[in-house]
Order: structure tokens, then sequence, then C-alpha cells
């Protein structure tokens, strides 16, 4: 015989059954009898309230103790491991501009002169990597014996080059080169602290830059060719902006309020229309190796000019 049938032969008996369920449920949230709610009585509430408030205050005592010894040994300018034999490692990368985060993973500086609207996205991205450069709150404008920063491990010399970019038509105004169909191309040094560059021995620079490079004190020199025969063919020429390369004062690095990562610029002063090249740079020092399987002291990108 199943619930139902039960129910319908034996009403009085139904009613009873539901009426002692509903009676359990009410005796479990409070028992008068045993003067117990949700099972439990005063004096076990108290009990295993306290424990946990013990538990819990020594679980948070013990992770104040940790953070505050963690945050005693930490130094906020300097990681503890960096240099040699660290995953940092001691030779830096490249990187240039425009790179655009909207497609990180292309290399490619591709636009028409003709159409400005395909070159904007550059100009734009360029714009925003100059305009740090105009804010010299916390630098100092390194000349003389405070020349450098070596000399100043708390205030960054302000980088004063931008003036001298804008009158070789690498400015706002040229819209960076982009409009006269001679792109420049922001080159930087991944910033590692305390590296500095290193002059190379006398006379033992290497012919990629000895015409243009100077012994002391070391800048970092920069040179661009076309990565495949084919490209050497059709790159044209290059100006190096300095000429001279990065300039040495702006190392090493450190951290500092703000900082003004140095960069030289290569100028494409005539690039053929229609052709793909692709462009491999290097910066050069003495204590600068090159890899290209992991890009050490390198950058690659390709330039495409519609014509």
């Amino acid at each position: 015989m199943d619930n139902k049938d039960f129910a319908n032969s034996h009403p009085g008996k139904a009613k009873k059954q539901e009426k002692g369920k509903f009676q359990s449920l009410i005796d479990f949230i409070y028992n008068a009898e045993e003067k117990t709610f949700l099972g439990r009585t005063g004096r076990s509430w108290f009990e295993i309230t306290a424990f946990y408030i013990i538990f819990y205050s020594c679980l948070a005592g013990f992770f104040a103790i940790n953070m505050a010894i963690f945050l005693k040994l930490t130094d906020t300018q300097t990681p503890r491991y960096y240099g040699k034999g660290s995953i940092i490692g001691i030779n830096p990368g490249m990187g240039y501009q425009p790179w655009l985060r909207d497609d990180p993973e292309s290399t490619l500086i591709y636009f028409n002169r003709s159409e400005p609207s395909t070159y904007k996205k550059y100009v734009d991205q360029l714009r925003q990597f100059y305009a740090k450069y105009k804010n010299l709150n916390d630098t100092r404008q390194c000349i003389g014996s405070n020349s450098s920063n070596r000399e100043n491990t708390h205030i960054a010399c302000a980088f004063d080059l931008i003036e001298h970019f804008e009158s070789q038509g690498c400015g706002e105004k040229d819209d960076f080169g982009f409009k006269n169909a001679t792109p420049c191309i922001v080159l930087t040094l991944n910033k590692l602290i305390g590296w500095e560059p290193v002059a190379y021995p006398k006379d033992s620079a290497p012919d990629a830059i000895k015409d243009h490079y100077n012994y002391s004190p070391p800048d970092v020199a920069i040179a661009c060719e076309g990565e495949f025969p084919v490209d050497q063919e059709h790159i044209g020429p290059l100006q190096y902006i300095p000429p001279t390369g990065i300039p040495h004062k702006f190392f090493p690095y450190r951290v500092m309020p703000n900082y003004h990562q140095p960069f030289a610029l290569v100028k494409f002063v005539g690039p053929p229309k229609g052709i793909l090249i692709e462009v491999e740079c290097k910066a050069y020092a003495y204590n600068i190796m090159h890899d290209r399987s992991y890009r050490l002291g390198m950058v690659h990108f390709e330039l495409l000019i519609d014509s």
C-alpha cells in the first residue's frame, strides 16, 4: 500500500504523521526541554564560537607576520636577483615604435602616403609615446659633472632630444615622417636595472658602425639593414638620429619616479614604393651580444609603403 492509499484509508494517522515531522523541525530549531538551538546548547555555541574566533585570529596574525617579514625584506627599488645568472640576464633586447597594442603580433608597418587614414594609427601611437617625455617633473638636465644617471640615483636625466628629432622631420608637425613617406622609427633598449654600455676597445668596433661609433663616452650605436639580400638591395638610404645612437648619459637604468627611457631614431630617407622590406636593427656596445633566435640585441619589423 502506497502513502496515498494509506492516507485515504487512515486520515487520522496521516495527519498525526505530518504533525510529527513538523514538530521535529520545530524541536531542531529550538528544543525547550533540552534548551538547544539548532541542536546545540548555549554553552556548546559559546565554545565553538570562541574556538573559531581564536583559530582565525591566530591564522590572521600568522599571515600578518609573514607579510611584514616579506615587505621588510623586499627592496621596492631593485629586484633581489638581476644581472648575470638571473632570468632577466645581462643582455638587453630591443623594441620599436610604432608598435600597435591592438595588433601585438604584427610587425608590419604598412601605409599609403596619399591616404592619411592608413598611417593615422602609427602617428597616434608615436604621439602617445612622445607625450611622456613632455613631463619633466622629477627630472634634471644632465650636463657637466652631474651628467648621467650614474651620478644621481634618485632623479632621472630628462630626455632632451625631442626638439632635435622634430628639427629632422621626425616630430608631430611632420606626422613623424609618415606624410612624406620617410617614416621615423623609434628604437629602444629593454630596461635592465644596473646595465650600462661598455665601449669597444680601440679600433675593434664592428664594420657596421665604424663610421658613426663614438668610443668615449660609449653611446649605444644603432645599425639597420635589410634582413635578406633582396631587402638590402631595396632598403635605400637611412638616417640615424642622433648619428652616434642612444646617448650613454641615460644609463644605467634605475627605478626612479619619472625615468625617461632613452631612444634613437632611424629614418627611411627613400624607401621604395610597393615593395615589402624586412628590416633588422641591431644595438652595438661591447657588452651587447646578438642572437637572432632569441632576438637579443636586435629587433625585426617589416615596412611596406603603398604606391
